[in-house]
Order: C-alpha cells, then structure tokens, then sequence
C-alpha cells in the first residue's frame, strides 16, 4: 500500500509540476533519508540537538537550493531560516528543561513496558531536537515564499528604497500569516484527537496536565512562534539584500 501512494504522489507530481515536480519528488526523498540518518546516529551515540542542527540544514540547503536554484531570495531564505531556528532553539530548551518533558509520561507505559528503560540517552535532547525538525519544514516554506515575492516586487520596481520593499515584504507575510497558523494547528492537533478519545471520561484540568498533552502543545506554540518570527526576519533580510 505504501508503494502505491508513493507511485501515486510520484504520477501526480510529474503531472502537475513537470520537471519541478520531479524534483520536488527527489527532495522530499531526501528530506525523508536525513531523518532516517539522524536517527542512525543518535543510535551510535550522538547528540541528538547537534543532529537535529546538522539535519535542518542540510534539509534547508535542499530544499532552497536545489527546488528554487541559487539566487539571491533563495540565500536571503537561508539565512532567515537559519536566525530563526537558533532562535527557536533558544526558546525550545528554555521551556522543555523547565517543563521536565522529557521522558516518557505514564500515558506511555503500557506501550514500552517490554523495553529496556537503561537507553544511556538524554531524552530532553531528543525532545528538542524533535521541535526543531518539526518546525524547519513550515519555517522554509514561509521564508521562500514572502523572500520570492518580495523579488518579484523588486524586479517590477527597481526604485523602491529599502523600507518600502520591508513594508511591501510585512504586507505578503500578514497575506500568508493566517493559512500557514490554520495549516499548522490542523495537522499538529489531527494527531492529538485519539489521545482525547481515549480519555474523555477524564476531567480537562487532569487531562492538559498529562505529559503528552504539553509536549503537543509546546510543539505548536513553538511552531506557531517560529512560523510568524520568519515573516519579519525574511522581510528585513530579503530588503537588505536586494536594495544593497
């Protein structure tokens, strides 16, 4: 069944995009393979925020780079994506070492009841590394999307000063702001509704107390955070880069 929809994604993109589309393909075949890679080396040992690092940018230069060519709203978008993740980073491990989310909640315990409980690995690191994974995708495609606009503005008007291609650049980010938030809420919670059925006899104040529940909402807040921060970070950046 796997195969089929991957076939399935495969006939479309080539159908829809063309050349782009098979591109698109081979990236998200990539993308898929670093996530496979980091998992292998957190397995040997290493840090899992170091590979969480390592991973968004590899995934970054990909996805900029090789779908949109090298230019200079395609470096703008980098380095964008870069400031936020650090940025991001720095908010993410402020929270989860306050919260203590680390580990495995009780909500758990049934599924890993067989499994050796000595892994020898810290999991808050792996906590935050998952948020910076999580969130690189929907960060990428905010920046490159407003950093494209903001070019094709500019090439149609050469003469606009910096601050006006900044405010031209806020104005395409608050257009783009409310799909990507409505996107990101739908797909984080969509995971989060079999957890609410499983226990729904239970009382709401016992039930956002549950370790599961905060990890999933510090997921989004962290996400929608990041998601907005991109907006104004690529404006400014892409601003900067084009007017100079």
């Amino acid at each position: 069944m796997n195969k089929l929809l991957f076939l399935l994604l495969f006939i479309l993109l080539l159908t829809v995009g063309k050349k782009r589309g098979a591109k698109t393909f081979f990236t998200f075949l990539t993308c898929m393979a670093l996530i496979v890679i980091y998992i292998v080396f957190m397995r040997f040992g290493l840090n899992a925020i170091v590979m969480a690092f390592i991973t968004t940018i590899l995934a970054s230069l990909i996805s900029l780079f090789f779908l949109n060519g090298y230019s200079i709203k395609t470096k703008a978008a980098f380095i964008s994506v870069m400031l936020v993740q650090i940025v991001a980073f720095i908010l993410i491990y402020i929270v989860t070492k306050s919260a203590s989310i680390g580990a495995f909640g009780e909500e758990s315990l049934e599924v890993i009841a067989g499994f050796n409980y000595d892994i020898n690995y810290n999991m808050n690191d792996v906590l935050i590394g998952m948020y910076l994974v999580s969130i690189v995708g929907t960060v990428i495609d905010t920046s490159i999307s407003v950093s494209t606009a903001m070019n094709e503005v500019y090439e149609n008007n050469p003469k606009l000063k910096e601050k006006e291609l900044l405010k031209s650049g806020l104005n395409i980010g608050g257009d783009i702001l409310s799909t990507t938030i409505n996107t990101l809420y739908f797909a984080l919670i969509s995971g989060f509704i079999g957890f609410s059925m499983w226990h729904r006899g239970m009382p709401l104040e016992q039930m956002i107390n549950y370790k599961l529940f905060v990890k999933a909402l510090i997921q989004a807040l962290t996400a929608f955070i990041a998601s907005v921060l991109i907006i104004p970070v690529t404006a400014y950046i892409t601003s900067k880069m084009l007017t100079k």
